[in-house]
């Protein structure tokens, strides 16, 4: 019953129970008077008729005294129930202010909304979004407009009894706020069943909807993981595995989700060790270790296990949570690095620390079994050119190839190593003739050809010898003597063994002396240069000169150049060194220039100088500090020196002769000789070194080698410069050769710049 239809009840209760009782009181006076009053006798007919018409009032009257008694009881059921329902709103009412749960209230026929925490949800006030739809879509976020608009849409067309919608609304702040709906229409029209009314809940869910987020991101990054993960429920059952869990195992979702952990096929080669983890987890609560496991294809693998007892928070039962990792590809790399900590990864062969090592155990051993030993150290004889020459490629494989065919000549060796680039070591047991027998072996064997990259090569090798307990007992001694006598093969050419003896023992005493002494030279400016001319066969006179580094040493007197450069070069002072004769002869030759004349002075160019890519550099400096014009500097390469790197080189080249340096190929005939560098370097000057003139002399109807290289300098656009001239008859037939310049004994010695500059007064 409403309160409107109770309202009208009571009130006709009221007026019935107020005015029927008395009207009713009237009419039973009135009956009486008329029966007692107007006749004398009351007969039974009266009697009856008074009954009649008494008792239905008298009857009315109690019935209407009973219907007050139950209204008044529905009263103040009514009365207590309102009592309730009030108190239930206030209670609710309380609770929607604790949850802060909106409620709004939808009428579409005017878009007007009532909303409850309208300020506290959106942060505006309520006149400030009058309308629904028309204000409130601007603030929706743009990608989640559509799907809130579609679930309005499906439900106020009856589509969906129930809407419900998550989504972004820009609060008045200007952050974005997560907001969830649920509502129902409650009103319709009855004639087209379009909505009237539309009442529903809202609330701020963007806490919820973060931690949802982070969730999200976890489960992501669970699934994501390169490590395997996988979850064992309290009854045993798997109920979460990764993408790793499946990569590196081979089972598939279907196979391991929802099944006994206990009776999976995917644990069941490790199941015993699997209930001793069990065991540890239940005291422990964690367990890590290494296993070996087996994949779907039953390859087995290694694995690291982190296995933790988890309690969920509902109702404190355990959860199983195991992580691993495949170790396969870390064993590989771990195999790889430890192959790499003993052996060469190029050649195969046994490295230095691994030969050390070893030579040190095998040391030991001979002491105590009163063994011999040999030590064979080794090199490829200009590898460096080869290398350059052919690319870094065909050089690698070159040594590869080499490598193989050393191991296959030494079979009997302790051990072989490649200690260094193109170096070699050998330890073998035996004394000092059955090294030199294998070392020859070894020479013959490396002289047979090669084939590289279509190109057939033949090797030498420079061969130190050195043996236990001949020489020395200690293993460093034993490898200085040994380096000490390869080094030696090298002085004289290479292509030789040499083993080590008191000679070459002096030798490396004094050359560490003498390199000492060389330092100091070098650091006080002790290194002079003196210039021999170069004379002009076609003029007779002196128009350049060769500047060549000389040293005085204080105790020994003059020191050779054929000791002191090579030693440089060995040491790493030859750069320094031609640096500062470059220096000299820069300062020399513009001091002659400003005082008009006219010398150009070539200076010898090392490889290591070529190679430091500065040479251009220094150059440029120099001509601009002693304003030297470029014409007046002429720098002298050997074949060997351009032949190292040749395509360097060639750049190198190419910038100073733009600069306007001339530039001479050094002992042209010595080296390579390679005729198809020799068009590609840009040489202004090729220079004959004096064993061909040696070779001609006697020889004067054919001078064949000597004419063969003027001609064919002269063919290439270059002057040509005979040096090592040492008598007259060579000048003479030079001349006739059609040489340009001499250069030798026969004119002058190397001189100071003084005595130089005497030799160009008395010429004039």
């Amino acid at each position: 019953m409403n309160k409107e239809n109770f309202t009208k009840r009571q009130t006709k209760q009221r007026l019935l129970s107020r005015y029927y009782p008395a009207t009713a009181f009237l009419a039973l006076i009135a009956l009486w008077f008329v029966f007692f009053y107007t006749t004398n006798a009351i007969s039974l007919i009266q009697i009856v008729l008074i009954a009649f018409f008494s008792l239905p009032l008298i009857g009315g009257s109690y019935l209407l005294f009973k219907q007050q008694q139950n209204l008044q009881k529905e009263i103040t059921n009514h009365q207590v129930t309102h009592s309730e329902l009030a108190d239930q709103r206030h209670k609710i009412s309380q609770a929607m202010e604790a949850s802060k749960l909106a409620l709004w209230e939808w009428d579409l026929e005017t878009d007007s909304i009532y909303h409850s925490h309208f300020n506290d949800i959106f942060g505006y006030e309520e006149g400030e979004i009058p309308y629904f739809m028309g204000h409130l879509q601007p603030l929706v976020h743009p990608d989640d407009y559509p799907r809130l608009r579609q679930a309005l849409i499906d439900s106020l067309k009856g589509r969906n009894t129930h809407f419900q919608c998550r989504f972004r609304i820009k609060h008045k702040s200007g952050e974005w706020r997560w907001l969830e709906d649920h509502g129902e229409v409650v009103e319709r029209n009855r004639t087209t069943g379009n909505a009237k009314k539309m009442l529903g809940t809202r609330r701020d869910v963007t806490e919820e909807q973060e931690k949802d987020d982070y969730l999200q991101l976890a489960w992501k990054a669970f699934e994501s993981s390169g490590e395997a993960t996988y979850i064992v429920d309290p009854n045993s059952k798997i109920i979460f595995v990764n993408q790793a869990f499946v990569d590196i195992t081979g089972y598939s979702r279907q196979d391991i989700l929802d099944e006994d952990f206990w009776q999976t096929d995917c644990f069941a080669t490790t199941r015993d060790f699997y209930k001793s983890i069990s065991r540890n987890l239940k005291m422990e609560g964690r367990w890590e270790g290494e296993l070996v496991q087996q994949r779907f294809n039953g390859e087995s693998y290694p694995q690291w296990l982190r296995v933790t007892r988890v309690l969920n928070s509902y109702q404190q039962k355990p959860f199983t949570i195991a992580v691993f990792s495949d170790l396969t590809k870390s064993r590989e790399v771990e195999a790889r690095l430890n192959y790499l900590a003993e052996y060469d990864e190029l050649t195969g062969l046994a490295n230095r620390g691994q030969f050390y090592d070893r030579m040190h155990q095998r040391l030991a051993q001979a002491r105590l079994y009163k063994e011999k030993l040999s030590l064979i150290v080794f090199d490829i004889d200009r590898f460096k050119a080869y290398n350059n020459s052919l690319g870094h490629h065909a050089g690698d494989k070159l040594l590869k190839l080499a490598a193989e065919r050393i191991y296959n000549v030494l079979t009997s060796a302790v051990i072989i190593s490649r200690t260094g680039g193109n170096e070699f070591a050998a330890l073998i047991l035996g004394d000092q003739e059955q090294a030199q027998l294998l070392s020859e072996e070894l020479q013959e064997q490396m002289h047979l050809p090669f084939n590289v990259d279509r190109q057939e090569l033949r090797l030498t090798l420079s061969i130190g010898i050195s043996c236990y307990p001949d020489h020395a007992h200690e293993l460093q001694v034993l490898l200085n003597q040994a380096d000490q006598a390869r080094l030696s093969c090298k002085s004289l050419g290479g292509n030789r063994v040499q083993v080590y003896n008191d000679t070459i023992r002096q030798s490396s005493l004094e050359l560490l002396r003498l390199e000492q002494d060389l330092r100091k030279a070098i650091d006080n400016n002790e290194i002079q240069v003196h210039f021999q001319p170069k004379l002009d066969l076609n003029t007779g006179k002196i128009t350049a000169a060769e500047a060549l580094a000389r040293w005085h040493h204080a105790d020994e007197g003059f020191i050779s150049p054929g000791i002191f450069i090579p030693l440089a070069e060995r040491t790493g002072l030859i750069e320094t060194l031609g640096s500062n004769v470059l220096e000299q002869s820069c300062r020399q030759a513009a001091s002659w220039y400003h005082q008009g004349i006219q010398i150009q002075v070539a200076v010898n160019i090392a490889a290591q100088q070529l190679d430091s890519g500065s040479l251009v550099k220094q150059v440029d400096e120099l001509l601009n500090k002693y304003e030297l014009p470029a014409k007046m500097l002429e720098l002298e390469l050997t074949e060997s020196t351009l032949m190292e790197d040749a395509e360097a080189a060639i750049v190198e080249m190419h910038s100073l002769r733009n600069r306007g340096v001339t530039l001479a190929i050094d002992d042209f005939g010595t080296g390579y000789s390679s005729l198809s560098y020799l068009q590609r370097f840009p040489l202004d000057i090729l220079k004959i070194d004096r064993s061909f003139l040696m070779t001609d002399q006697g020889n004067r109807s054919q001078g064949t080698l000597t004419r063969a290289i003027i001609a064919l300098g002269h063919g290439l656009n270059m002057r040509v410069v005979a040096e090592g001239v040492e008598d007259p008859q060579q000048l003479t037939e030079l001349k006739q050769l059609g040489c340009d310049f001499a250069q030798g004994f026969v004119i002058s010695r190397p001189v100071p710049a003084e005595e130089f500059t005497q030799l160009l007064d008395k010429q004039y």
